[in-house]
C-alpha cells in the first residue's frame, strides 16, 4: 500500500471528506487529491498535522506500521511528535521518488544503497519538531538528487545488460542447436494489433532431413508456431504475424528423423509497448472550488496555466512510424456538460519527411502544448455535495493516430 492509499483509507475511516481534511490542514482539496493519487508528496510541515488529523503517528502514516519500539513520552514531551524511525525516513524518501519518477522501475531505485544508508544515518537522531524540520528537509533534498542520479546510471547500465535489440544477428552458444539466428520486425498493424516478424536460423549440424520450427509463447498463454523453409546456404527462414502482448518467449525445435530437440532462444519483456505511442508524463491541470455557507451556488474555477505533454513515437526502418499522432485536442467536462474543446496546434513529423529519423527504430518526441485561461463556472448547490462528492472539471487528452484510432488520457489525476 502506498502513502497515498494510506491517506485515503485513514481519511475515509475517520469519516472525513477531502474538503474536510483539507480544511483541517489549511491546504486545498486538490492537494489532498494529489497526495492520495501519489502524484505529489505532503510537505514536511504538512505531515505532522496530517498524521495528527488522521489519528496516527507519522511512522504509521508513512510505513503502515508503528515503530518497533516507540519511545515512551514524558510529561515534557507528551505534546511532541515521536521521533521518526529509520523505516519512516526510508518510506518518506521512497514516496518522494515515486511521485517524481513514476515511470521508473521501483526495483532499481534502492540499488542506490550507499546513498540510502547515508540518509538513514543522518536521520537516526532527528526528531520531527521545531528547527530540525529544516535539517531533515535539506538532507532529503540532497539525497533525492543523489538517488535520482544513481538511479539513472543504474537504469542505463541495467538496460544495456538486459535488453536484447531485435534486428541484430545473434551468435548462439556452443551448446545450442543453432550456429546463429536472427529476428526482425518487418511491419506493424495498429488496427489488428499485430507485428510481422521475420526469422532465420542456421542449425549447428545440417542433415538432409532437417526440419526447423519457431514458436512464440505469449504472456497471455497463446502459442504461435511457424515452420521454417530451408533456403540458400543452409539458412532456414520463416515469417508470420504475431499478436502484441506484454511479453513473449521465442523457442526453436529441430527435428532430424524421429528425434526432436527444442530450446528457448529469447524473451522480450516490452513487446507491446515498443510499437505504441508513449506519453511520458501527464500534467496536473489546476482547478479549485468553493461554496459559501447557506449559498445556493457552487463555484468551480479553472486556473490559468501553460501545460506540456511529451508524446514519444517509435519509428521503424526507413523512418516509417508504426503508430504516430495526426491530431490532438483537450476537452473538459463539468457535471456532464462540455466546457472546453481545445485543438492542439502541433506539427507532427510525417513519415518519410526530412525531419523523420533515418536510423532504424529511431524515436521522436512530440511536445503537445496548450494554455488555459482563468475561468469560473457556477453550478446549483446540491445536498449530496455535503458528503464530499462534489463536481470537478474532467480534463481529457485525445490523440488520433494514423490508423484513425482515438486514445483518451485523463489529465486530472
Amino acid at each position: 500500500m502506498t502513502l497515498g492509499n494510506r491517506i485515503a483509507a485513514l481519511r475515509k475511516a475517520a469519516g472525513l471528506s477531502q474538503e474536510a481534511l483539507a480544511a483541517k490542514l489549511g491546504v486545498s482539496r486538490q492537494a489532498i487529491g494529489k497526495w492520495e493519487a501519489d502524484a505529489s508528496l505532503p510537505g514536511l510541515d504538512n505531515l505532522h498535522q496530517l498524521a495528527k488529523a488522521l489519528g496516527v503517528s507519522i511512522d504509521a502514516l508513512l510505513t503502515g506500521k508503528e515503530a518497533a519500539e516507540p519511545p515512551v513520552p514524558s510529561e515534557d514531551t507528551a505534546a511532541e511528535q515521536a521521533p521518526l524511525s529509520l523505516d519512516g525516513v526510508q518510506a518518506l524518501l521512497e514516496g518522494q521518488t515515486r511521485s517524481e519518477q513514476r515511470r521508473q522501475k521501483r526495483t532499481l531505485l534502492w540499488l542506490g544503497v550507499p546513498a540510502a544508508l547515508t540518509v538513514l544515518a543522518l536521520a537516526g537522531g532527528l526528531v520531527w519538531q521545531g528547527g530540525q524540520l529544516a535539517d531533515l528537509r535539506q538532507q532529503l533534498e540532497i539525497m533525492r538528487s543523489n538517488v535520482s542520479t544513481l538511479d539513472g546510471s543504474v537504469a542505463a547500465l541495467q538496460n544495456r545488460l538486459d535488453t536484447f535489440t531485435p534486428n541484430t544477428p545473434q551468435t548462439a552458444p556452443s551448446e545450442s542447436l543453432l550456429a546463429s539466428w536472427d529476428i526482425q520486425t518487418k511491419e506493424y498493424s495498429p488496427t489488428d494489433g499485430r507485428v510481422l516478424m521475420s526469422l532465420s536460423a542456421t542449425p549447428r549440424t545440417i542433415t538432409e532431413d532437417c526440419a526447423l520450427r519457431f514458436t512464440f509463447v505469449l504472456s497471455d498463454g497463446q502459442s504461435l508456431s511457424m515452420d521454417a523453409v530451408r533456403g540458400e546456404g543452409d539458412v532456414f527462414l520463416a515469417e508470420g504475424w504475431v499478436p502484441l502482448a506484454e511479453s513473449y518467449t521465442l523457442n526453436v525445435s529441430l527435428t532430424r528423423g524421429d528425434e526432436t530437440k527444442a530450446e528457448q532462444l529469447y524473451t522480450e519483456f516490452t513487446f507491446a509497448g515498443q510499437y505504441e505511442m508513449q506519453i511520458r508524463e501527464l500534467p496536473f491541470v489546476a482547478q479549485s472550488a468553493s461554496h459559501i455557507a447557506f449559498s445556493e451556488t457552487f463555484t468551480v474555477r479553472q486556473e490559468a496555466g501553460d501545460y506540456e505533454i511529451p508524446v514519444e513515437v517509435c519509428y521503424s526502418e526507413g523512418g516509417r512510424p508504426y503508430q504516430w499522432p495526426v491530431k490532438a485536442w483537450v476537452t473538459g467536462t463539468l457535471a456532464g456538460e462540455e466546457v472546453l474543446d481545445l485543438a492542439l496546434d502541433t506539427d507532427f513529423i510525417q513519415p518519410g519527411s526530412e525531419n523523420a529519423p533515418s536510423e532504424p527504430s529511431g524515436q521522436v518526441t512530440f511536445y503537445l502544448r496548450f494554455t488555459l485561461e482563468k475561468r469560473a463556472f457556477t453550478l446549483p448547490w446540491k445536498e449530496e455535495y455535503e458528503n464530499g462528492d462534489r463536481p470537478e472539471i474532467d480534463y481529457q487528452l485525445h490523440i488520433l493516430d494514423n490508423s484513425d484510432n482515438e486514445s483518451t488520457y485523463s489529465l486530472n489525476l
